[in-house]
């Protein structure tokens, strides 16, 4: 196994360089973020201290090495600093004055690498997108590229729920090494909410593909748009569904013709009221993982109050600050002893915090949520600002509608679970970002019909 993946390895830095030399920095942060998905950690490493060495790492500081000979040599498209990176700044600096206040060499220095791995990579690749030239050329590349990426992903859900490991790349997707989700639709994330995440976004990028297509294309692209929304199906995850159908419908909502998307959009609220209504109780306790029961499913729902009243407590004796970025689980031991509520929070013990904006409340207080918030909603502004703009070709508009589709699946998942540490799904959210307010900070050089230089 060792050998197949030092030549797999090899072969992906290979083509990792031919993408950088030829496609630019977008091809380069796209060949990051697929290496980080399908050959990150899990897939192979080697252990050098004090960071172990991955190919998605070692192809990110190529990418940084590119993007520095690409400024001087005039090939990347410099963009003045606006409010949403300055902000994205200061967010950064609350989490890196959050990590080393506290004792960041707690557990093996796991706030450091979470600092590192989560914010700071994702933050390089956000400044990398941002700078790309970007063509209407290469903005329906990007729609291609996340298509086929939810193909992939999708082809593998299904092999992974159907126990066919002869058809599931990387091998490490159905192993028992890794026993939680197995069988679950996890993909290579090894989670079935950011395999979710993700699908849900290549759905929409699928979405605004096919809308560009002529009629046979179009025939084409529905059984390739079904595979996906078929994967994000089989991650047994309501959260998921429930993001790749917000998603979907920001979409339609935003896209579709207007004689279309009323109609559309009626069917499909009149469609999810009509599953809720009657199908609650059994989404609210189907069996999902092999090895859990249907009732521990349902006390997995309940599990959610006292999570949040843990948080809550939390915040209260911690406003401004919390508790220090990455030490959740230490600081939040002696409130499950609190016996002045009737929830049962000892229940919460051995869980991590499920929601991605109390766990930063919890742990950098209302300054580190409160600008992590005001990022989100300035890149919101940004991609609804691009999307709206009369002044951008109809196809570099995409990366923005995108962006506002990842979104949808990112806060609906992100109110049930802690999204912002899983891998890659904080790299993913930085680089259409990065994209977005790239092509909009660029929009006043920009004619109708006429696609951007590059």
């Amino acid at each position: 196994m060792e050998a197949i993946a030092v030549i797999v390895g090899a072969v992906a830095l290979v083509w990792g360089g031919v993408v950088f030399s030829r496609g630019g920095l977008l091809a380069g942060c796209v060949g990051v973020l697929l290496a980080g998905c399908c050959f990150g950690y899990p897939f192979y490493h080697l252990a050098t201290k004090p960071i172990p060495l991955t190919v998605d790492r070692v192809l990110w500081l190529v990418l940084l090495a590119q993007y520095v000979v690409w400024r001087k040599l005039g090939w990347a498209d410099p963009k003045p600093m606006g409010t949403p990176d300055l902000v994205l700044g200061l967010f950064l600096v609350a989490l890196g004055l959050s990590t080393f206040s506290h004792d960041w060499q707690a557990h093996n220095a796991a706030p450091v690498s979470r600092l590192v791995f989560f914010y700071v990579m994702p933050l390089g690749v956000y400044w990398t997108a941002r700078q790309s030239r970007i063509s209407e050329r290469a903005a329906k590349g990007l729609l291609v590229c996340l298509t086929l990426f939810g193909v992939y992903l999708a082809m593998t859900a299904v092999a992974e729920v159907a126990d066919v490991p002869g058809l599931v790349f990387p091998p490490y997707v159905m192993s028992p090494e890794y026993p939680e989700f197995l069988g679950r639709a996890r993909g290579p994330l090894l989670s079935p909410i950011g395999n979710g995440i993700l699908l849900g976004t290549c759905l929409a990028a699928g979405m605004l593909l096919w809308a560009g297509l002529g009629r046979w294309g179009r025939a084409a692209m529905v059984p390739v748009l079904l595979l996906i929304a078929g994967g994000a199906l089989l991650t047994l995850t309501r959260s998921v569904w429930m993001g790749v159908a917000l998603g979907a419908m920001t979409v339609v909502a935003l896209a579709a013709p207007a004689a279309w998307r009323r109609l559309i959009l009626t069917a499909a609220v009149f469609a999810m009221v009509v599953l809720a209504a009657t199908q609650w109780e059994r989404l609210s306790s189907f069996k999902r993982d092999r090895a859990i029961s249907a009732e521990e499913m349902a006390e997995s729902a309940r599990l959610r109050p006292i999570l949040a009243t843990v948080a809550w407590k939390m915040f209260l004796d911690r406003p401004l600050w919390g508790c220090g970025f990455g030490h959740y689980v230490d600081a939040s031991r002696p409130y499950y002893s609190d016996r002045t509520t009737d929830l049962p929070l000892e229940k919460a013990r051995p869980f991590v915090q499920h929601n991605v904006l109390l766990a930063l409340l919890t742990e950098t207080g209302l300054i580190g949520m409160g600008l992590f918030a005001a990022v989100l909603a300035l890149w919101a502004r940004e991609a609804w600002r691009l999307w709206r703009s009369p002044q951008v070709a109809p196809g570099v508009r995409a990366p923005a509608l995108v962006f506002l589709a990842f979104a949808a699946n990112y806060l609906v998942n992100g109110m049930l679970h802690d999204v912002a540490i899983i891998p890659m799904v904080n790299m993913v959210l930085f680089f259409l970002a990065g994209t977005t307010v790239g092509l909009a900070s660029g929009r006043h050089a920009i004619r109708p019909g006429r696609p951007l230089s590059g």
